[in-house]
């Protein structure tokens, strides 16, 4: 065999991609080579070969974020007050993160509860009236005009009651907002505002991720998507350790940009593992079912087609292949067979096609 095998199959076997091939696995027994000799007294090696699945594990880089993660803001304008926490804080659901200060949302409570209290008290009366003109009423005392008079200066004082209890409402939401909280329990991951400074509503001021469950976006061209499905479970290496994840959503619409389809995977906290670590995913693509054989057993000279020796009742046979994959010292190739085959592994410098054999 010609010593350029390698390059040439390397050369026909070149995929422009980002995602690395790791291994290739084939579900077939370990072939048993065979001794034998020709006609002329040269011996030779040989082996049974038979097509099975073979599959091509791929290597996609990623990193692992929070499940839950949000971007948090206050819903008032004012000055931060108070920072009570720091990067890298745990933080627990609820709790107190930073204070903003607004002189006008306190005065606005309290006036509106004065007014609140104001109408109580001129409700009180009223209904009082109202009780007295109901009595008057009843021995014709006071017309039914003077009733009605009262008593619907007594539905606007209600009416206008429960306007201002919604506003009272609203300035109190507003105020509960000078206090930025946990929506979960979570790690502060970047802080963009301090004490002191001037905040408009809804400028983020910092990054809480969750800390009870991780995941991790991966983008992958259609011949990798297409072996996905949800709930699959991939292995996850972290820091050369395995980790299980399971496949949580598939996008079926690729990017128009990068033509590559999203796919979130559910990682386990394991081995410590923190969020914004790489990890990589390994994914297996199904390539169908072929033979593999050692590098060895092909013939190539780099012009024409890449063939193999057969034996078949004691006569050597020549085969082309079509080579498929490289990997290591075997090769993955395409043969006009389908079933069993014995096939050449070494002296084959001492056979020629339609050699008859002599089986030691």
């Amino acid at each position: 065999m010609s010593t350029n095998i390698k390059t040439v199959i390397s050369k026909g076997l070149q995929i422009s991609s980002l995602i690395a091939v790791l291994i290739f696995t084939g579900c077939k027994d370990a072939p048993v080579t065979v001794a034998a000799e020709t006609d002329t007294g040269t011996s030779y090696s040989s082996a049974q070969y038979s097509p099975a699945e073979q599959f091509k594990t791929h290597q996609v880089a990623a990193f692992v974020v929070p499940t839950d993660q949000a971007s948090l803001s206050f819903q008032v304008s004012g000055v931060i007050d108070e920072q009570f926490i720091k990067i890298g804080d745990i933080v627990e659901l609820g709790q107190q993160l930073f204070k903003v200060s607004n002189p006008s949302l306190e005065p606005q409570i309290h006036q509106f509860r004065s007014q609140i209290d104001a109408i109580n008290a001129t409700l009180e009366q009223n209904n009082a009236e109202v009780k007295r003109f109901e009595n008057l009423k009843k021995t014709n005392a006071i017309s039914q005009n003077e009733l009605d008079r009262l008593t619907n200066q007594r539905d606007n004082l209600k009416a206008n009651k429960k306007s201002i209890e919604a506003q009272l409402e609203q300035a109190q939401s507003l105020f509960d907002e000078t206090y930025l909280k946990a929506p979960f329990a979570g790690n502060i991951a970047e802080i963009y505002k301090e004490a002191g400074e001037v905040i408009s509503p809804g400028e983020i001021v910092l990054v809480v991720g969750g800390v009870t469950s991780l995941e991790a976006p991966i983008f992958l061209p259609s011949f990798l998507h297409r072996n996905l499905h949800f709930g699959q479970q991939l292995t996850v290496l972290y820091d050369q350790k395995p980790i299980i994840a399971a496949v949580k959503e598939i996008s079926f619409t690729a990017n128009p940009k990068s033509q590559l389809f999203k796919v979130m995977l559910d990682v386990p906290i394991m081995h410590k593992i923190k969020s914004g670590e790489k990890i990589t995913v390994q994914i297996k693509e199904n390539m169908g079912e072929y033979f593999r054989l050692p590098i060895e057993s092909v013939i190539d000279d780099g012009i024409n087609q890449p063939f193999v020796f057969l034996i078949d009742n004691n006569q050597v046979i020549q085969s082309p292949i079509e080579l498929i994959e490289i990997i290591n010292d075997e090769v993955i190739v395409k043969m006009p067979h389908q079933g069993q085959v014995e096939v050449v592994t070494g002296g084959q410098a001492k056979l020629s096609p339609n050699q008859k054999l002599v089986q030691l």
